[in-house]
């Protein structure tokens, strides 16, 4: 499937993600003859006028009408019996603006389809005293719409495009620290009485002013606090050597690697997080000192399975194995986002703002204040300049994802999560699985998504320079959270 070939583009309101949309109305309805016209104001934007005489609504009006007569239920009258005059008189107005509604979006459906326009959103009802509807006595109506239109890109992969893949260097130190937590994660947790430096404390946290004092509706949480990854040197040495009820006063911005983390312990929003500026007093409620398991026979056969490992020497052979793989993905997932970021930032993409901007308002579950809009506008409008140049490298490529493609990589998937527990899954369980996966548009849509970014990162492989670098795992993982 050719993602252009079978999708409108329809960009999703706020709070939502850009997606692709089928047709509205039906496809094998055929519109009588009528006079639409298209006014083109600039490049990015136009307008559409739909002129509908009386033939064109009325035996669909009459139709409907007929519909309701059957089964309309009317004090005097037995049911299908009401007079037509009385359900007009009811039914009339309700029915002829659904009717003329429907014809409209098929009108607007079939205009786009044969005109072959790259609509962004949808066609916006334009209200400016134009309008020409008498709904008492209707004969002519006459109704404007507002059209967003995608650019035209002009965006080729070759050689003058360079991206640089990442690779996280694995050295032995790294592979020793794994080790190590693995014998943590497979060793005994135990209560001690003073603190060391790479045990846990329970503790308690009060917020104070000043003077040290507890501040009046301060804040106040209980949470675990992880000495071995504080690294504020001062910070630290403060909590070693602390006992059960010992209190002393720290910067919370020290207890966490990062505002997320810092939000969890004391028990606050992230935003909050960036206002705090008070000191806490920790109070140390209990100490946990783990106790690593043995590097032997008995925990490398936890970790790998009975006799899959049988020395150290082995032992940092798999670790080093499992670390390059797990990098190795990392290091793919890091390249499409920064391929994403950096033809988002150098291909100009020019969107029709203002009009989107109304869309927006317009469709959105809630109301929008220009504030709003305008402080989230720039990453809905990112989102949609990304997906305009993935489809024009999709389509300019012929890249497609066949149904068979999807249903073995969702298999795949499937096979995937129960390897992670160890149960093997035999060849006809799994094609019932992944029937029933299937079964799920949404979940699909996700699948043909990640089969087009896949198909589309190893074309920029093939076509564009690629420059590997290698960094150290501290680089790796800031460049990742960056």
């Amino acid at each position: 499937m050719n993602k252009k070939e079978e999708f409108f583009l329809i960009f999703a309101p706020p709070k939502s993600k850009i997606l692709f949309a089928s047709s509205w109305g039906r496809a094998d309805y055929i519109l009588h003859p009528m006079n639409i016209t298209q006014h083109q104001i600039d490049a990015l934007n136009a307008e559409l006028s739909i002129v509908l005489d009386k033939n064109d609504y009325a035996n669909n009006v009459e139709n409907a009408l007929k519909k309701h007569r059957k089964t309309a239920q009317m004090p005097g009258f037995r049911v299908g019996q009401v007079p037509m005059s009385v359900i007009k008189q009811r039914f009339g107005k309700s029915v002829l603006t659904e009717e003329i509604n429907q014809i409209l979006q098929r009108a607007l459906h079939q205009h786009i389809s044969e005109n072959k326009l790259n609509v962004l959103g949808s066609p916006m009802p334009k209200v400016d005293g134009r309008e020409q509807a008498n709904w008492e006595n209707p004969d002519q109506f006459t109704f404007h719409y507002e059209l967003g239109l995608a650019p035209e890109l002009q965006l080729e992969l070759n050689q003058n495009l360079t991206f640089t893949h990442l690779v996280a260097e694995v050295d032995e130190s790294l592979v020793s620290r794994q080790i190590k937590d693995f014998a943590k994660r497979f060793g005994k947790m135990s209560e001690v009485d003073v603190c060391g430096d790479e045990d846990m404390l329970s503790a308690a946290l009060v917020e104070v002013d000043a003077d040290n004092q507890p501040k009046l509706d301060g804040i106040t949480s209980e949470g675990s606090v992880f000495v071995e990854f504080i690294k504020d040197a001062a910070t630290k040495s403060a909590l070693v050597g602390l006992k059960k009820e010992d209190t002393v006063i720290v910067n919370p911005h020290h207890l966490a690697e990062n505002h997320n983390d810092l939000a969890k312990l004391l028990g606050i929003t992230h935003e909050g997080v960036h206002h705090l500026n008070s000191m806490f007093q920790l109070t140390v409620k209990g100490i946990q000192h783990m106790e690593m398991a043995e590097l032997n026979q008995e925990l490398f056969d936890r970790m790998y399975g009975e006799g899959v490992v049988n020395s150290e020497e082995e032992l940092r052979n798999k670790v080093r194995e499992g670390l390059t793989q797990q990098f190795d993905m990392d290091a793919n997932w890091m390249f499409a986002r920064n391929a994403k970021r950096q033809l988002t930032e150098n291909v100009h993409v020019e969107l029709p703002d203002a009009f989107l901007k109304r869309w927006i308002q317009a469709t959105n579950d809630k109301p929008l204040t220009v504030e709003q809009l305008d402080y989230e506008y720039p990453q809905y409008a990112n989102q949609l300049r990304w997906t305009l140049i993935e489809n024009h490298l999709i389509q300019s490529n012929d890249i497609k994802v066949t149904h068979e493609e999807v249903k073995n990589k969702v298999k795949e998937s499937i096979a995937a999560n129960f390897a992670q527990y160890g149960i093997p899954v035999q060849e006809e369980n799994l094609e019932e699985y992944a029937k029933n996966s299937m079964s799920n548009q949404e979940e699909i849509r996700k699948v043909y998504e990640q089969l087009f970014e896949e198909r589309l990162m190893q074309l920029i492989r093939e076509k564009c320079i690629v420059e590997s670098k290698k960094i150290s795992f501290e680089e790796f993982v800031h460049a990742a959270q960056h």
